[in-house]
């Protein structure tokens, strides 16, 4: 095809080859001005923003609390093993059940510092308790008539329960 069409242009004249290479000179200078154009005006077109420093907003039920956290230049200082922003599940060895609520010793593995606490944890309408295995469960305030002292749960929040001490819970599987 090339070959058919470089022997076309060399039967020409020399001006008509002369007047076909301006002709391909200038469609090529169009195409070039063209995409200069097309590339300021975009820079043109977009507004600027400004680039306001990305801080991550956590809805309140998912902010952590503050018991148990450690400075960050101790964490990294001491090599500290780092522990997700946000945590639903805990384990821990209840102390106490009172009307709506457990008083639980908790594992400690939803604070920083690892430390056991004791933790409130307080049943809802909507807290679901599993008996061993998940082969029964209770809705509500009916869960803690089936739970007794010394058992050991596996605790589900409602929220964000890294650094806190008391939060409503969603399931109980006792262990």
């Amino acid at each position: 095809m090339f070959k058919l069409l470089r022997n076309k242009i060399q039967s020409l004249s020399e001006t008509q080859q002369n007047i076909l290479t301006i002709i391909l000179v200038l469609i090529n200078v169009f195409i070039v001005i063209f995409w200069i154009n097309f590339w300021f005006g975009l820079k043109k077109m977009t507004p600027k923003t400004e680039e306001k420093p990305k801080t991550e907003e956590i809805a309140e039920p998912y902010k952590p609390g503050e018991v148990g956290e450690i400075p960050e230049e101790k964490i990294k200082k001491e090599e500290i093993p780092s522990l997700p922003q946000i945590i639903f599940n805990t384990t821990g060895v209840i102390s106490q059940i009172k009307s709506d609520r457990v008083i639980v010793q908790g594992s400690g593995s939803n604070f920083v510092d690892r430390k056991q606490r004791e933790l409130t944890i307080i049943f809802t309408d909507s807290t679901i308790t599993f008996e061993k295995g998940q082969k029964m469960e209770y809705q509500g305030l009916d869960g803690l008539s089936h739970l007794q002292e010394g058992m050991e749960i596996l605790i589900e929040g409602e929220e964000n329960i890294r650094g806190k001490i008391e939060f409503q819970v969603r399931t109980i599987n006792i262990l």
